[in-house]
């Protein structure tokens, strides 16, 4: 039990402090939205962000969501090259479907119903146009090797560090009246899978990226129900959840 308690314990010591280490590092931009000209506001999640002013978003009733774009996916380095050849364009095609439909979902599930999810852009909707910019699988070789005797988990993570090959998502989106086609906000935001004393999900090729996906689902719906004030808090670097 004590030891049990122990090692509980010094997980979530090297957890925490690991968080500051883990955090996700803004991305450069893909050239979907000019992020060199957008900010970081304190009060929503997204690295970046831009509104243009004036736009009064409440006379907006229903939201589109088109098929994802994958055109502007950053190459990867020799993890994407190595452990996923020839897989790749499968691997974006789903996950660009999954990306919408989560965002379909969420917006769906509101409960407080701020917008009505249509297929086809209507009168009073906005567009959301969503870009995948950066998709890292976990490697599952390695994960199994991180729970290998004898600091293997340690060897993995440092190995992980050093080749920036850890499973890490971006996206970059526009915000569109569906009637004008005015781009009325521009967000992006990258970020890196949550640190797990027990990583169950590091067996599978893109748990990881799904996971971040339904945050950022979550996170707009959020925005779109944000009261003056209010501060969208930006998703945790861990989680006591293996799963």
């Amino acid at each position: 039990m004590l030891q049990t308690l122990a090692a509980v314990t010094l997980g979530l010591s090297i957890m925490l402090s690991g968080c500051a280490a883990l955090k996700a590092a803004p991305s450069k931009g893909a050239g979907f939205v000019p992020v060199a000209q957008m900010a970081k506001q304190e009060d929503l999640p997204f690295q970046k962000v831009w509104f243009k002013d004036g736009v009064d978003f409440k006379r907006y009733k229903s939201i589109y969501i088109p098929e994802v774009h994958t055109d502007y996916l950053l190459q990867s380095n020799w993890w994407q090259q190595n452990f996923r050849q020839g897989r790749m364009k499968e691997d974006m095609a789903t996950m660009a479907q999954y990306l919408r439909q989560e965002f379909k979902t969420a917006f769906g599930n509101d409960p407080y119903h701020r917008f009505q999810v249509v297929e086809v852009p209507q009168k009073d909707s906005l567009t959301l146009e969503l870009a995948l910019t950066e998709l890292v699988p976990s490697n599952v070789a390695l994960s199994v090797l991180e729970y290998a005797p004898y600091g293997g988990g340690t060897a993995v993570r440092v190995m992980e560090r050093a080749t920036g090959a850890e499973s890490t998502v971006a996206f970059e989106a526009r915000m569109k009246d569906s009637g004008t086609g005015d781009t009325l906000a521009m967000f992006a935001d990258r970020q890196v899978k949550k640190i797990r004393i027990i990583d169950f999900k590091a067996f599978t090729w893109y748990a990881h990226g799904k996971d971040i996906i339904k945050e950022w689902a979550e996170q707009f719906v959020r925005l779109a129900n944000q009261r003056p004030g209010e501060v969208i808090e930006g998703s945790s670097a861990f989680t006591l959840m293996p799963w």
